[in-house]
């Protein structure tokens, strides 16, 4: 079951001016940021609220680091703005399977690791209506109760 949209994802030429126009546009803060080697992207999480099934919904900026990732060849085509929207689940592989089962492509065998240790994969986006769709799976959250 799908609980939460989790983040939606944009694509940017420049993270961290992209980053300094959603903090001092809307105010939103960067909750975590990486290098995603396998995706070739950097990316910034900006936090927007939590949810009622203990995740939280953010958005997602995305700036290539190589021009052959799949965020560089989709900028080079349609320019910053939306890359694609995703979707919270407690268990991304029956989600997945159970979506796979109604005819949409599921574009990873397996789903592979994505933001802050989270498990996800993509459905094609011409079987969603012209919309890239993510399934995620956070990371359990750690506990600071000891």
């Amino acid at each position: 079951m799908l609980t939460r949209i989790d983040h939606i994802g944009i694509a940017c030429f420049d993270l961290d001016k992209t980053v300094e126009f959603y903090r001092a546009t809307y105010g939103f803060e960067v909750f975590h940021s990486e290098v995603n080697e396998e995706q070739g992207v950097r990316e910034a999480m900006l936090k927007i609220n939590d949810t009622s099934d203990g995740g939280a919904s953010y958005l997602q900026l995305l700036e290539p680091t190589r021009e052959d990732s799949t965020v560089a060849k989709w900028l080079a085509k349609n320019g910053e703005g939306v890359h694609h929207i995703a979707f919270g689940t407690a268990d991304v592989d029956a989600e997945a399977a159970d979506i796979r089962g109604k005819g949409v492509r599921v574009l990873y065998e397996e789903p592979r690791r994505g933001s802050m240790g989270s498990r996800i994969t993509f459905l094609h986006p011409k079987d969603c209506h012209g919309v890239l769709t993510e399934l995620v799976t956070s990371a359990p959250v750690e506990s600071s109760e000891h």
